[in-house]
């Protein structure tokens, strides 16, 4: 922390780049690597990379105050009765366990990583039955920041792809997040944006996703997701989770890998994932394939993203490493066809 004393002379050392918007962070490999606070932007290799911090727009909105908004809303109030009972269960196996050690290691984990993803789906549903209109608070400043940045950014002839990256996915079919209020939330929130934007630069885009890419974590897996019309600016995105790095890896949800939505008032398929790479099998044969990511960016006015996975896999109280298939992300509007 810089007091304030300190300030003048901080920003003289560091902010030594200049932009059209003024002086800037400079950041130096193994010398100086503060990031800024919460949301910022930078370019490199000609792609222009958008931090956000969707912290901010997460919340869901209120339960309508409709017959379907009780009925969601008393869906809700079951579904949380039966998880502080799972819950409770899960604690009290756990406790014997521990005593009489009658229970593997591996399944002292597994029901560990269940309390966790308990917990975590507890918070999300008590998020959306206390919502209430004045609560609801999402920051317009960022979002009216990323609005005016990707305006200049479809504006300056050097950049030639886009990158967004934030925390919660706007996409996933991970089996504890996909239908979350944050993640519609977000889903939300962003699509409002794109939507902004994509009207002021009309034509520019030339057929063109406004972004070419968005990384996200949040969920417990790697996952690779596109996607298809969905009736916003959003449509005909790449959509990276890489989520799966740490504690209690998640399972891919059973309604299987598309995603439907309401577009135009009917149900229609608007994201499908290509990859998922998370918890799988059962008791021996029980999956636990953690993962990193690799990004390779082509050369060329409109690039492609070369994805690979990096994977630490723990199979039978054995770890192996190896690279997942190379995933070939293209961004161009002929690709799509």
């Amino acid at each position: 922390e810089v007091n304030e004393a300190d300030l003048a002379a901080h920003l003289d050392r560091y902010y030594t780049a200049q932009t059209h918007t003024g002086r800037a962070l400079s950041y130096q490999p193994g010398q100086f690597t503060r990031l800024p606070n919460r949301y910022y932007r930078f370019q490199q290799g000609g792609i222009e990379f958008f931090a956000l911090d969707s912290n901010t727009f997460n919340k869901p909105p209120p339960l309508p105050e409709t017959e379907a908004g009780r009925a969601l809303r008393q869906t809700l109030r079951e579904k949380r009765r039966q998880l502080v009972q799972d819950k409770q269960a899960r604690l009290d196996q756990l406790a014997v366990a521990t005593v009489d050690l009658s229970e593997s290691t591996d399944e002292m984990e597994d029901d560990y990583a269940k309390i966790e993803q308990i917990d975590e789906q507890l918070r999300d549903i008590d998020m959306q039955l206390s919502a209430h209109r004045e609560d609801i608070t999402v920051d317009l400043e960022q979002m009216d920041w990323l609005r005016q940045s990707l305006l200049r950014s479809w504006q300056n002839d050097a950049v030639r792809g886009r990158v967004l990256f934030f925390h919660h996915p706007p996409y996933v079919t991970e089996a504890t997040k996909w239908s979350q209020g944050q993640t519609l939330a977000v889903r939300q929130n962003l699509q409002n944006v794109l939507d902004t934007v994509q009207q002021t630069l009309g034509d520019r885009t030339a057929g063109r996703s406004l972004v070419d890419l968005v990384i996200c974590g949040h969920a417990h897996c790697f996952e690779h997701i596109e996607t298809f019309d969905t009736g916003h600016a959003d449509s005909h995105t790449h959509w990276l989770v890489c989520g799966g790095s740490g504690f209690s890896l998640r399972r891919q949800r059973p309604e299987g890998s598309e995603l439907v939505d309401n577009v135009d008032g009917q149900p229609q398929t608007v994201a499908k994932s290509h990859c998922f790479i998370g918890r799988s099998g059962h008791g021996s044969e029980k999956r636990r394939p953690y993962s990193a990511l690799r990004v390779d960016v082509t050369a060329g006015s409109v690039p492609e993203f070369k994805v690979t996975p990096l994977v630490a896999e723990r199979k039978k109280k054995r770890w192996k490493t190896y690279a997942a298939d190379t995933l070939l992300l293209k961004t161009s509007s002929e690709a799509r066809l």
